[in-house]
């Protein structure tokens, strides 16, 4: 019987570049305040960054679809982004950071949409939710373990160093990907794809949602629900970006921050493998509430400790930002199956593309304001609001089943 090759044997390629992006997101925070950034710089590093993954989306994409080529683009974005990487490392200003980011995410952008399409191509529709689990869950534990590495080298590398080990990390998914990823010309309206952004971990606070095209923009019934997801991405990246500075204006640095990042991860990659997936079944706007419900919590947790010192501080920061972690599968997964269940099917390419975009707006906006709202009210007002939109985002779906 002849031996049918592995259509998703390219999905390991990833595990480098994973690795190496896990490890790098909660360093490009510190390194804007090594060189003298405060809480401001710290977001409009993130909110350039946002923007410029946003729009290398858009640009990736169009250009993909445009010379049919899948493959050269994905090798493109691991080399850029690891290249991009290691000028962190050279990084003498904030300014210099800010650029550099923009171009590490703009590289990124290029390895988001296209995979998902390979797999389209490449697996029956039947499969498909399966292999892009299967996709997701390999990356999702990748970048757990990228943390858990830079966790290990900042016991003995500074912090320049540790960006140079990952970029050549991430380099190894070039020649992995030359070999393993297979060249699938086709032309297909990506819009009809579906919500296959449920990351495992939250990466989106690092990098937007997979914003491919710019959609016509249709609520469909939806209107509540796109109000609550901009409230809450601009909550959760108050919180999310400014986490970061709070632990280094406490004395903190890269090992507390790695700890705190791992938990959060992991714990979000536990429970979208083991609950997560059960959600498409039978979660939707409950499960969405449950979720904004407990991280409206986490964060006022957060807010909290903010009045207290040493290991009670550490003790409850990780609480809240485990928690945070916990929530990830309840709102990204229910989201998804709430737009893909009952959106018309004529109009769910429409819809998705609005909710990717309203994502992304809110989330750069979050990113922007955070600094502002720390540097002229302080922490405990900034993680105050953000549990505050937590709840606000609840208010829209309040009478939604």
């Amino acid at each position: 019987m002849k031996h049918r090759p592995d259509p998703g044997k390219w999905f390991y390629s990833f595990i480098p570049f994973k690795v190496s992006t896990g490890g790098a997101a909660p360093l490009i925070s510190l390194l804007t305040m090594n060189l003298g950034g405060g809480p401001t710089d710290v977001g409009v590093v993130n909110a350039i960054g946002s923007t410029a993954s946003m729009l290398g989306g858009l640009f990736w994409g169009r250009l993909s679809d445009k010379l049919n080529r899948r493959k050269v683009f994905l090798l493109t974005g691991f080399l850029g982004t690891a290249v991009a990487s290691i000028l962190f490392a050279l990084a003498e200003s904030v300014h210099q950071v800010m650029a550099i980011n923009a171009l590490y995410t703009f590289f990124i952008a290029a390895t988001i949409p296209i995979p998902i399409l390979i797999i389209t191509k490449a697996f029956r529709l039947e499969d498909w939710d399966y292999a892009i689990g299967r996709f997701n869950e390999i990356g999702g534990w990748a970048w757990v373990g990228g943390m858990v590495l830079g966790l290990v080298m900042a016991r003995f590398l500074s912090l320049r160093e540790i960006f140079v080990v990952l970029g050549l990390i991430g380099l190894l998914s070039l020649p992995w990907g030359a070999g393993t990823i297979r060249e699938v010309p086709l032309h297909i309206d990506r819009r009809v794809l579906g919500i296959y952004t449920g990351y495992v971990v939250e990466k989106f606070r690092y990098l937007p949602n997979m914003v491919t095209h710019l959609p016509r923009f249709s609520t469909e019934g939806f209107g509540r629900l796109y109000i609550s997801t901009i409230l809450f991405w601009i909550g959760a990246m108050l919180y999310f970006t400014q986490f970061p500075v709070l632990l280094k204006s406490r004395g903190l640095g890269a090992t507390e921050l790695y700890i705190m990042s791992i938990a959060n991860s992991a714990i979000a990659a536990y429970m979208y493998t083991r609950v997560g997936l059960r959600l498409r079944k039978t979660g939707g706007y409950g499960a969405l509430k449950k979720g904004l419900a407990l991280r409206g919590v986490a964060f006022l947790l957060l807010a909290v400790s903010t009045f207290l010192r040493g290991s009670v501080f550490f003790v409850l920061a990780f609480i809240s930002y485990a928690i945070a972690g916990y929530t990830w599968s309840y709102i990204s997964v229910s989201t998804s199956s709430i737009i893909s269940r009952r959106a018309p099917p004529k109009k769910k390419g429409s819809l998705i593309g609005a909710y990717n975009l309203i994502s992304s707006l809110g989330a750069i906006i979050g990113n922007l304001i955070s600094g502002f709202v720390v540097e002229a009210l302080g922490f405990t007002a900034d993680f105050a609001l953000a549990s505050s939109l937590m709840f606000l985002a609840l208010v829209p779906i309040l009478r939604e089943r």
